[in-house]
């Protein structure tokens, strides 16, 4: 609970329509996979009903589209071409459901998330401060629209552009066999009756849905959380900016004031870190979102090369879109550390830039730890071995570039 610092007490009002603005892209990805009551207690029977189904029913999907690939990567009548082009779907969806794991045992930390989010959001103290969380809250929203977009339309193509207009050997263009997304499911299905045809190429596009909305909810609860904690710590920037005049027309409470800004920056670091913490959430998630989707890209880029010499621009044009979405995806979890990172280093900027100098020499000796404490700037990692920055970004970039490079040779 922050302390007031001004004579003129204001509430917001308004509080409970901005926690339902801040958290409605999480609140409907979460509620597709059915993970809705796990980090938000205040839900109905009804919804909780609706969760247990929708749960079962994104477990099946993904357990039916991994049991069906395995045994595909797995038979001896399958060449290893095949199996090649089988790997990077696999992988997929491996990861998801790792992801996916990590989410359900996470879910206390992102319940204490959501409810510190809350109480920032119902004892903010002033009116531009409420203002400062609504625009970082925006902002956190486009990022999460630019997810899902990438994400769901390269899945899209994926389902039903690549199967249906890409060149197909003239063995499966004279059966009697539907195109499908993902092959290897004539092993155990008859797919030349019709039903059985429709019932696997739903439960597949199904799955894939799943996939993607698991990844896109890792990435709006990380936009979601990071947005407002940069929304807190620009506020902390704000209270230091008027810290001067203040305690020039309020001498006698100036070490109340520079409390207070500590207190929030206090407040302001643990939401970053967590015991309601950002990083214990998505260390391991994001360390499986990396080395996957590492993995996948180099993948995509073999397949990109084998459907040149095959000449099927319909498939080097997917590829290449899911290529794109998922360098997109990397590139979005770097873009989000990073941005949590340059924000807590410029409390320390903010606190030398002010005019200390009018302060008294107590306080201003206090501001000496405040930008210490900048020096150390909180960082979201991937299983603590690589920070998500921009630099990673370009490492790991790199990395593919030189995997790529060397098989070229």
């Amino acid at each position: 609970m922050q302390a007031k610092i001004d004579s003129t007490p204001w509430s917001n009002v308004n509080c409970e329509n901005d926690i339902v603005d801040a958290l409605v892209w999480s609140k409907w990805v979460l509620r597709i996979l059915g993970l809705w009551p796990l980090v938000f207690p205040g839900t109905s029977i009804i919804e909780k009903i609706l969760a247990t189904i929708s749960f079962a029913l994104c477990w099946s999907a993904l357990g039916f589209l991994f049991a069906a690939m395995a045994v595909f990567a797995l038979s001896d009548e399958v060449v290893i071409n095949d199996k090649v082009k089988m790997l990077g779907p696999l992988s997929y969806v491996l990861s998801s459901m790792l992801k996916y794991l990590l989410l359900i045992i996470r879910h206390r930390n992102i319940r204490r998330c959501i409810h510190a989010l809350s109480i920032d959001w119902c004892t903010v103290q002033k009116e531009n401060y409420r203002t400062i969380m609504i625009n970082e809250s925006v902002n956190g929203h486009m990022l999460s629209k630019f997810c899902v977009m990438f994400l769901y339309c390269g899945c899209l193509c994926y389902n039903t552009v690549m199967p249906f207009l890409s060149q197909r050997p003239d063995a499966e263009r004279n059966a009697t066999v539907g195109p499908l997304p993902y092959s290897g499911f004539d092993i155990i299905f008859d797919l030349r009756f019709p039903p059985i045809y429709v019932f696997v190429f739903c439960s597949q596009c199904f799955s894939s849905f799943v996939m993607m909305n698991v990844t896109t909810t890792v990435c709006c609860l990380a936009a979601m959380f990071v947005a407002h904690a940069c929304g807190q710590i620009k506020i902390v920037m704000t209270r230091m900016e008027s810290l001067v005049q203040g305690v020039q027309n309020d001498p006698k409470n100036s070490g109340h004031r520079m409390a207070v800004i500590v207190k929030h920056h206090v407040h302001a670091l643990r939401y970053c870190r967590f015991s309601a913490n950002i990083e214990d959430i998505l260390s391991e998630i994001c360390l499986v979102e990396i080395v996957g989707s590492t993995l996948i890209i180099c993948l995509l880029e073999y397949y990109c090369l084998t459907e040149w010499e095959n000449s099927d621009s319909i498939a080097i044009l997917t590829y290449f879109f899911l290529l794109m979405s998922f360098v997109f995806n990397i590139f979005m979890f770097c873009y989000i550390g990073e941005l949590l990172t340059d924000q807590c280093s410029k409390v320390g900027y903010t606190s030398y830039k002010i005019e200390w100098y009018h302060l008294p020499g107590k306080i201003s000796l206090d501001l000496t730890l405040m930008i210490s404490m900048s020096h150390h700037p909180m960082k979201i990692t991937a299983g603590k071995l690589i920070s998500l920055s921009f630099s990673s970004f370009g490492k790991v970039s790199a990395i593919q570039y030189s995997f790529e490079d060397r098989n070229t040779c």
